[in-house]
């Protein structure tokens, strides 16, 4: 099977962005009856893909997938289990966890994650090796002289090799102090945290995983 490479030319010295997922003003995820309303809890499953990382990282569809599901939800309680998928191990200890709803905010509810487990795909992995070297010239305005140097050039190409997908699990708690309310129109679990895996151009630079799972309620 041909597998198409990317390659890019770059000097030694670079600003690495973090890679950051946006979450913005999106809508609902899904729309489910409010459950304080309905007596009982819906089926209010959420699937986030995540098309774009499994494509530049050529894993299969669905592998990088992050879930979300509301275990239970009445007058005194609120518990959500998450699925999180990364290309590090995520440590939700030590994420930002927020619930927010129209109606209240509570953040970091009671969290008790599961240790992280993986599994390796054949996909693609970044490559940099040197390919020459290139002149840059400098103007100094004080003494009307260029000063020039030669400095190496660097490629990197994505090629077939191993690649590790973390799975951290977890369930979250909180009092339904006003989230869930008759009058309750949207709940939304957003969390942020900082992660190790490769990301940015051409997986080479690290930041944080932020996921938000948003339900509205009808």
């Amino acid at each position: 099977m041909n597998i198409i490479k990317l390659q890019h030319v770059f000097l030694p010295v670079v600003s690495l962005f973090a890679s950051l997922a946006v979450t913005g003003c999106a809508g609902p995820d899904m729309t489910m009856p409010n459950p304080i309303v309905a007596g009982h809890l819906p089926q209010n499953h959420i699937v986030k893909d995540h098309g774009y990382a499994e494509s530049q990282n050529g894993l299969p569809v669905g592998s990088m997938s992050d879930e979300a599901v509301i275990e239970s939800l009445d007058k005194s309680q609120i518990c959500v289990n998450v699925s999180l998928h990364e290309l590090a191990a995520i440590d939700l200890t030590a994420a930002e966890v927020k619930l927010t709803s129209s109606t209240g905010t509570l953040l970091q509810p009671q969290l008790n994650a599961e240790a992280p487990t993986s599994q390796t795909y054949q996909g693609l992995v970044p490559h940099t090796e040197r390919t020459g070297t290139r002149q840059v010239c400098n103007y100094n305005a004080t003494t009307g002289q260029s000063i020039c140097e030669s400095q190496p050039v660097y490629s990197t190409t994505m090629i077939p090799g191993p690649v590790d997908v973390f799975n951290t699990k977890g369930r979250l708690c909180a009092p339904n102090q006003n989230l869930v309310t008759p009058a309750t129109t949207d709940m939304a679990l957003k969390i942020t945290t900082p992660t190790s895996a490769r990301g940015g151009f051409m997986g080479l630079g690290h930041g944080n995983k932020s996921i938000a799972f948003r339900w509205a309620f009808q």
